[in-house]
């Protein structure tokens, strides 16, 4: 093994460890965005808005939460 194979395998493990912290922390806002989403959703329909209108609150609630406001939003049909 020569001395670039092992600091490619250390590189590489430190990669993974980074992907692995990075998919954690993309689970654990998913998982707060949606409870933080059905609650929206939740006193939207107790204080007697349209379904509609509370699903909607509640979809911007997880765009807002899970989509970086620097990425570009291309709708279907566009």
């Amino acid at each position: 093994m020569s001395e670039m194979d092992g600091f490619e395998d250390l590189i590489g493990e430190f990669a993974k460890e980074l992907e692995g912290k990075a998919l954690e922390h993309v689970a654990s806002t998913a998982f707060k965005a949606a409870r933080l989403s059905g609650l929206v959703m939740k006193e939207a329909r107790e204080c007697g808005l349209p379904k509609d209108l509370a699903e909607g609150m509640a979809a911007n609630v997880w765009q807002i939460i899970m989509i970086p406001s620097s990425a570009q939003i291309v709708e279907a049909g566009e």
